[in-house]
C-alpha cells in the first residue's frame, strides 16, 4: 500500500483538506499587495528643477517656467534641466540684470538642477523618489529599489522554502518519513473523522503504517540535479524555466510601467485588478477545452501582441493605449495562472515540488529584472516594450515544445516521464506480453 491509497481510506480530498486549502489561501490573498508595493512606494510624481524667486502671482508662473526650463523634443518642459540664466521671451517684460548678464556672457546652455527639484504632491505626499531625489540621472536607483525588493523575495523563497519543510509536524507523510508512526496515526484518524470517514482505531494499524513508512523512506530525497539527469526531464525543465521567466518579466513589466495611459496610479491599478477575475475564468474554460499548452502559448502571445500594438499608437491615442494595457494585463495574469497548473502536471510526483521550486526561482529572477528593463528607454523609447513583448513571444514559442497534459495521467516516477518520449515500438516491448497481444 502506498501513501496515496492510505489517503483514500481517510476520505481523500474532503472537508479536512478543504479547510487546509482555505487557511493557506488567506495569506495568499495578501501577497499581491506586497508584490505591487513598489508601484506606490517608488512612484515618481511630476517634478521640475527648483527655481529661484518663483513668482507668487500664478498668472506669470507659466512665463517664468518657460524662461528657465528648456523644452523636450515632445514640446513639454524639461523635468531634469534648467537654463543657467532665464532666457528672453518675446512679448514679455521678463528680464532683469541676471538675464542681461547671461546674454552678455552667452550662457544659454541647460544644466542639471543645481538646487534640487520641486515635486507635485497632489497624488503622493511622499515616496522614495521625492525623499531621496531618485529622479533624472538617479532614476536608475529608483528602479533598483524595486529590483532589490524582488531579489529579496527570491532569496526568501529559497530560505523559507527550506525551513518550511521542518515546520510541518501536522503532515502525516512527513511524520511517516521521520518514523513517528503514532503521531501520523493520530493525524490520519483526525483527517478521517473530519472527512466523515471514521475508520476506527483498528482501521489503520501501526503495522500497516510501518510498511507505508518504509516505502516512503526508500524514496531518495530529490535534488535539483535530478531535473536534468534524463533527456525528457531536462527538456521539460529547460522549457519551463524559459516560460516562467517570460511570464514573470512580462507580467511585472506591464504592472510596474503604466506611463502614457492617461490615468493616475490608483485608477490604473483598479483596472488592472478588475481584469484579473475574468482572466482566471478564461483560464478555467480554456485549459479544459484547448488544453494547457495552447492556453499558455496563446496568453503569452496575446501579451506580446499588446506590447507590440501599443508601439504603433501615437501619443494622442491614450484611450486605445489604456485599453490595450488592460487587455495585456488580463493575458499576462492568465499566463501566470496557467503556468502553475501546467508545470505541476509536467513533473512526476517524486520531483514535483523540486521542479516547481526551480522554475519559480527562475520566474522570480525575471520579476527582479523587469524594473531594470524600463531603464532601456534611455537608449530608445520603445526598447522596453519591445523587450517585454519579445521575451513573451519567446515564452509562447517555447511553451509549444512542451507535452500536453490535459486528460493525461499524472506521472508518478521519472520512468513514467521518460516512457512518454519513447517510440511506440519500444513502449510495446516494455509492456507485458499479455497486453501487447490484446
Amino acid at each position: 500500500m502506498g501513501f496515496e491509497e492510505l489517503l483514500g481510506q481517510v476520505g481523500g480530498f474532503g472537508p479536512f483538506q478543504l479547510r487546509n486549502v482555505v487557511l493557506l489561501a488567506l495569506p495568499r490573498m495578501l501577497m499581491p499587495m506586497h508584490f505591487l508595493l513598489p508601484i506606490f512606494l517608488a512612484a515618481v510624481p511630476a517634478h521640475r528643477c527648483a527655481l529661484p524667486d518663483t513668482p507668487v502671482n500664478l498668472s506669470h508662473q507659466d512665463t517664468w517656467l518657460e524662461a528657465y526650463l528648456p523644452r523636450e523634443p515632445d514640446g513639454s518642459l524639461s523635468s531634469c534641466l534648467r537654463f543657467t540664466y532665464p532666457q528672453a521671451l518675446p512679448n514679455t517684460t521678463l528680464g532683469d540684470e541676471r538675464q542681461s548678464r547671461g546674454e552678455q556672457q552667452g550662457e544659454t546652455s541647460a544644466v542639471p538642477c543645481p538646487q534640487g527639484w520641486e515635486y507635485d504632491h497632489s497624488e503622493f505626499s511622499s515616496t522614495i523618489a521625492t525623499e531621496w531625489d531618485l529622479v533624472c540621472e538617479r532614476r536608475g536607483l529608483n528602479r533598483a529599489a524595486s529590483t532589490f525588493f524582488f531579489a529579496g523575495v527570491l532569496v526568501g523563497a529559497v530560505a523559507f522554502g527550506y525551513l518550511s519543510d521542518r515546520w510541518v509536524p501536522e503532515s502525516a507523510r512527513w511524520l511517516l518519513t521521520q518514523g513517528h508512526l503514532e503521531e501520523a496515526h493520530r493525524c490520519l484518524l483526525r483527517c478521517a473523522r473530519l472527512n466523515g470517514r471514521p475508520v476506527g482505531e483498528d482501521g489503520l494499524s501501526l503495522e500497516e503504517l510501518s510498511k507505508v513508512a518504509a516505502a516512503e523512506r526508500m524514496v531518495r530525497r530529490p535534488s535539483y540535479l535530478d531535473l536534468f539527469r534524463t533527456p525528457r526531464l531536462r527538456h521539460i525543465s529547460l522549457c519551463c524555466m524559459v516560460v516562467w521567466f517570460a511570464v514573470n518579466i512580462s507580467y511585472y513589466g506591464l504592472s510596474l510601467d503604466f506611463s502614457g495611459l492617461g490615468l493616475n496610479v490608483y485608477q490604473t491599478q483598479l483596472l488592472f485588478g478588475a481584469v484579473e477575475l475574468p482572466s482566471k475564468l478564461l483560464v478555467y474554460i480554456s485549459v479544459r477545452h484547448a488544453g494547457r499548452r495552447l492556453t499558455i502559448a496563446g496568453t503569452l502571445l496575446g501579451s506580446a501582441l499588446t506590447f507590440g500594438t501599443r508601439l504603433l499608437l501615437s501619443s494622442e491615442m491614450v484611450s486605445w493605449s489604456t485599453a490595450l494595457a488592460v487587455i495585456g494585463k488580463g493575458f499576462s495574469e492568465a499566463a501566470f495562472t496557467t503556468t502553475y497548473l501546467f508545470t505541476s502536471e509536467l513533473y512526476p510526483t517524486v520531483l514535483r515540488q523540486t521542479g516547481m521550486g526551480l522554475t519559480a526561482l527562475v520566474g522570480r529572477l525575471g520579476g527582479s529584472l523587469a524594473p531594470l528593463v524600463a531603464l532601456l528607454d534611455g537608449v530608445w523609447l520603445s526598447l522596453p516594450k519591445l523587450t517585454y513583448g519579445g521575451i513573451a513571444l519567446l515564452g509562447a514559442c517555447t511553451a509549444l515544445l512542451l507535452p500536453e497534459t490535459r486528460q493525461a495521467q499524472l506521472p508518478e516516477t521519472i520512468q513514467d516521464v521518460e516512457r512518454k518520449s519513447a517510440p511506440s515500438s519500444l513502449q510495446e516491448e516494455q509492456m507485458p506480453m499479455k497486453q501487447v497481444h490484446n
